[in-house]
């Protein structure tokens, strides 16, 4: 049962971040206007300085994510996620326009973020909300490749770089050290861990709003990029026909599947000692939590708190449950 102050659904304020290789997808998705016409991301959920996610609605209106872990610990978080992370919300929830193509890149494991930043590492999963016909998805290697092979010049390393037909419905896992990218015209859903380090390998000679190369960190990836290959990433280009519970499993967040356009309703565990975000993709439903509904439609997310001991879902389109 809902703790009687904290509100059982949570709508936060996305924040829009503008970017050289951003598009108009995620406007026309969420259904709303986003005057700039570079849009490259929409921070569903953040805890991060800087970028920490505002409520919404609701009689925690105005308050951050940050005060509402104070506030409520594990309440809100779930006595496991306490145990492991403290009052911190362990997860960033995005959606990604890749209007053109992402730079080419990698995340640090946690001994390396730790070492470097004082911050934990980054794994992440993709969902594949939407897709042009012939684009790509780069995620792993395709052959042998060495440290000494990456330099401030590694045009030719793409060649390396394991590539996927991009379909709409595809699973990516990427653990910390996978070395990978985006290609242009896919729109994309991505959980991930609590950290904003990334190393950028290669940006296709790309300059910045001033008219200079962006900044490439060839150094750090050297050490951060696992060279084991072949390396299985489970799931990689995976799509599932109906829910699938575990669609994505790693030691750090779990997401599953969910397909209401064959069963129309269904129940949501709340049984793992952790928050639940859902995250529309396509079509639209309500979500029932301790017997208080929202209808969310494609493109919006909701934070529904650890306490709540019922959670629900009706009507006809696809949504990720993330968890930890």
């Amino acid at each position: 049962m809902t703790s009687k102050t904290l509100d059982s659904i949570l709508i936060f304020e996305p924040i829009y971040k503008s970017v050289i290789w951003g598009g108009r997808r995620i406007s026309r998705l969420k259904g709303v206007d986003i005057p700039a016409s570079d849009i490259g991301e929409s921070w569903e959920i953040s805890s991060l300085d800087g970028h920490k996610s505002i409520v919404a609605e609701g009689r925690h209106k105005g308050m951050s994510i940050t005060d509402l872990t104070d506030a409520y610990g594990a309440d809100l978080l779930g006595q496991r996620v306490i145990e492991t992370y403290g009052n911190i919300f362990p997860l960033i929830i995005k959606l990604i326009d890749a209007h053109d193509i992402l730079s080419l890149q990698v995340h640090p494991d946690d001994s390396m973020a730790k070492r470097l930043h004082n911050t934990r590492g980054k794994s992440e999963m993709w969902y594949v909300i939407d897709a042009d016909k012939g684009s790509r998805i780069y995620c792993g290697l395709s052959g042998l490749l060495s440290p000494d092979s990456l330099d401030e010049k590694s045009a030719g390393i793409m060649d390396n770089i394991a590539s996927y037909d991009s379909r709409k419905g595809q699973f990516y896992f990427i653990p910390a050290g996978t070395i990978h990218s985006i290609g242009s015209g896919n729109l994309i859903a991505e959980i991930q861990e609590a950290s904003d380090i990334t190393y950028r390998i290669f940006d296709h000679d790309r300059k910045d709003a001033d008219g200079n190369p962006r900044q490439l960190h060839i150094k750090q990836a050297r050490e951060a990029i696992d060279f084991t290959f072949p390396r299985d990433i489970e799931p990689t280009a995976r799509t599932f026909d109906r829910t699938t519970l575990n669609a994505v499993n790693s030691h750090r967040f779990a997401v599953d599947y969910i397909d209401l356009n064959h069963q129309m309703e269904l129940s949501v565990s709340s049984s793992h000692g952790s928050f639940v975000v859902i995250l529309v993709t396509d079509g639209s439903m309500t979500l029932t939590a301790d017997g208080t509904s929202r209808t969310l439609t494609a493109g919006h997310t909701a934070l529904v708190p650890a306490c709540v001991s019922d959670i629900r879902l009706k009507g006809s389109g696809i949504a990720l449950a993330a968890h930890v």
